[in-house]
Formats: C-alpha cells, sequence, structure tokens
C-alpha cells in the first residue's frame, strides 16, 4: 500500500511541472458575449388588500410609483429589493432564479421565480412566475438596453397564454423589471440585494 502512495505522489510531483506551463485558453467568443449580456433585475410590489395589508418593505422608487399610479394602483408596498434574473438560455451559466419566497406575514403565496425565455433582435422577454398554482405571471418584452424599464402586473393566464383579470378585482401583484449594463467581471449586482 506504501508503494502505491508513493508512485502516485511520484507521478503528481512530476506531471505538475508540466501543467503549469501549459498555456492558458483564450476567453471563447461565446464567453465574452456572454459577458457583455445586459442584466435583468425585477422587484415583487404587492397590492394593499385584505389579505395583504400595508407593510413596511424596501423602498418604492418613484418611476415605479407612478407607474402604478397609471395602472390604477394606489397603495401598495415592495415585498423584494431588486432581484438579478439570471439567463437560462447559457447553458453553462448557473441559474438560481428565485425572485421571492412567497411568505408575506400571515399570509403565503407560491414562490416566484424568474425567467429571460428569449433574447433576440435587440429585445428580451422577461417573464416572472408565481403567486399561485395557478398561471399567474408578469411577462413583459423590453428593448435590451441598459435603463430600460417597466411595471407589469402579474396576472392569470388562460391555457392559450391569453392574459385575464377578473373584473373589479386587483392583481395579485405588480413587477418592476429594470434593463441594467452588463456585469463587470463577477462581481455583485450594484442594484441591490434579494430579500427574499
Amino acid at each position: 500500500m506504501r508503494c502505491l502512495g508513493f508512485a502516485l505522489l511520484l507521478v503528481l510531483h512530476t506531471l505538475t511541472p508540466f501543467a503549469a506551463e501549459l498555456p492558458a485558453k483564450d476567453p471563447t467568443p461565446e464567453s465574452i458575449a456572454r459577458r457583455q449580456f445586459n442584466q435583468v433585475f425585477v422587484k415583487v410590489i404587492m397590492p394593499v388588500t385584505a389579505r395583504t395589508p400595508k407593510q413596511d418593505g424596501p423602498v418604492v422608487e418613484a418611476w415605479v410609483a407612478e407607474q402604478l399610479k397609471r395602472l390604477g394602483e394606489s397603495e401598495y408596498f415592495a415585498v423584494t429589493n431588486w432581484v438579478p434574473v439570471c439567463d437560462g438560455l447559457l447553458s453553462d451559466d448557473e441559474v438560481d432564479n428565485d425572485v421571492w419566497s412567497g411568505r408575506l406575514g400571515k399570509a403565503s403565496f407560491c414562490p416566484v421565480g424568474g425567467d429571460l425565455p428569449e433574447r433576440k433582435d435587440g429585445r428580451v422577454l422577461v417573464s416572472v412566475v408565481g403567486w399561485s398554482p395557478g398561471a399567474v405571471e408578469a411577462r413583459a418584452t423590453l428593448a435590451d438596453e441598459p435603463g430600460t424599464r417597466t411595471v407589469e402586473p402579474a396576472l392569470y393566464h388562460t391555457p392559450s397564454g391569453e392574459k385575464r383579470q377578473v373584473q373589479g378585482e386587483k392583481p395579485l401583484a405588480y413587477v418592476a423589471i429594470l434593463i441594467g449594463p452588463p456585469p463587470a467581471g463577477k462581481a455583485e449586482p450594484g442594484v441591490g440585494a434579494d430579500s427574499r
């Protein structure tokens, strides 16, 4: 047994200098392009209802508040900070698209997750799904440019994909979506941290 351990140590000792002298691989065009993808961030906002009474939460930015007002929402609160949505189209990318756990005081919802199912022709499709076992989704196609932003209601969808809102009822939630610049290296996004 000692002989085998000595032999393995000798082989490792012999190969280490050889491996250290190998040239580093240049980045592939795919890895360079991946670093150049714009980041997508989302923030979940709940309307004030009997089930979701007003609570303290992260700040709701003025542009988000203005769009919520245009959508007819006067009372609301954020349940997450800005959360990055990873691009699941990149097969070697680490994908953790959990946006919100769904816990909110005494009320609980199904967890919420995000996805970027398509980037094409300078546009990005953003989908945030959860809240309910049914098909509740906030979905938007935006220009894939830093600074592009919108607020979308989370609505039920029919099996054919059409949005459905019950007359007189508020959407279950709203999702603010913001396109940021590509990340600089592997640093954490500077917009904010997740409060899952």
